[in-house]
């Protein structure tokens, strides 16, 4: 069965290498038309960030204009959904990540695709560390600080996310697992709209990736 492309953090230069190497572009050159580059979250978050940040390099590179395609929901499933029932042409490829292509596949009792059969890897892009932010007010300035405070308090905060079994929200799960916490759990469609009521005040913390973390660490100090 042939397999859909897609990009896991992707390196824009393998992507012609790879299409010639598996054939896409035995019928004619590739690419000969716009390549649709779907980000399985909304705008804001730092999967879109990192795929703006590439876009341009990409389209040089191919000699072809590369369309995002922001799709988010089930913490980035249904966007890698799309990619996965497209067609198999090289067209319509995948910006991944361990929530789509790794994480969602056993917390989900029925994914939406199965990551191993329905894609073919391209390049590696970037490795992202996370960073634990808190809203403005949270009464706690350093780590041993939160840790008290989230014990004594577990039970009223609240953690959000990019949507469920996202990387912002296993890296939380990991988190309130090792500290012995239990904190209810927020998601939402993107990093993008979960930061906005981090902003407001209206979450306790999220577990971030650094691209989009840094410039509210730096905005707040």
């Amino acid at each position: 069965m042939q397999r859909r492309a897609f990009i896991s953090r992707l390196a824009a230069a393998a992507l012609l290498a790879s299409a010639l190497a598996s054939g896409w572009a035995a019928a004619q050159p590739y690419p000969n038309r716009p390549i649709t580059l779907v980000v399985p979250f909304p705008p804001g978050g730092a999967t879109d960030a990192i795929a703006r940040i590439v876009q341009d390099s990409m389209s040089r590179s191919l000699g072809q204009q590369i369309v995002i395609e922001n799709i988010g929901g089930a913490g980035g499933m249904v966007g890698a959904s799309r990619v996965a029932k497209a067609a198999p042409d090289g067209y319509t490829v995948l910006f991944g990540g361990l929530a789509n292509l790794a994480q969602n596949q056993t917390l989900y009792k029925n994914p939406l695709y199965n990551a191993a059969t329905d894609f073919t890897p391209v390049g590696l892009l970037t490795d992202s560390p996370r960073v634990l932010i808190t809203r403005k007010d949270f009464p706690a300035d350093t780590l041993p600080e939160f840790i008290a405070y989230a014990k004594a308090n577990q039970g009223k905060l609240q953690y959000s996310s990019a949507g469920t079994g996202s990387a912002t929200h296993m890296t939380c799960v990991l988190l309130n697992s090792a500290i012995g916490v239990d904190v209810t759990h927020i998601p939402y469609r993107g990093t993008g709209p979960a930061m906005q009521d981090i902003i407001a005040g209206r979450i306790d913390y999220i577990c971030d990736v650094i691209q989009t973390g840094l410039p509210l660490i730096q905005n707040q100090s």
